[in-house]
C-alpha cells in the first residue's frame, strides 16, 4: 500500500491555508502507507483548505499535527475510515513530529 503525503513546495507560515493538489503550496510525495501513518503525514487529498499551525520548510512533509482541518469534510471522514481499515488512526498519535 502507498500514500501520497502533502509536502511543502516553498516555505510556508503559520496561518497560511493550503490549496491542495495542483496548487501553489504543496505537492504530493509518494511513500509506503505504513511510513506515512507512522510519521502522521497529511495526505495531499485532504490538504485543500487546511490551515497551518506552524512554519513548514521547503520540502518538508506536512503532518496532521501541523494543520487545522474541517473534521466534517467528506474527504476527511473517508480518509479516517480508510486508516481504520488498515490499522492506523492518526488521532491516536502524538501531536508532534517524529
Amino acid at each position: 500500500l502507498a500514500d501520497v503525503a502533502a509536502t511543502a513546495k516553498k516555505g510556508l507560515e503559520a496561518g497560511q491555508v493550503l490549496d491542495g493538489e495542483g496548487g501553489y503550496t504543496a505537492y504530493g510525495k509518494l511513500m509506503p502507507a505504513g511510513d506515512s501513518l507512522r510519521m502522521g503525514a497529511l495526505p495531499i487529498g485532504v490538504a485543500d483548505g487546511a490551515r497551518l499551525k506552524t512554519h513548514i520548510a521547503t520540502g518538508q512533509v506536512i503532518t496532521w499535527a501541523d494543520v487545522e482541518l474541517d473534521e466534517d469534510a467528506p474527504a476527511l471522514r473517508f480518509r479516517r475510515q480508510m486508516e481504520a481499515a488498515v490499522g492506523g488512526d492518526v488521532r491516536e498519535r502524538k501531536e508532534s513530529r517524529p
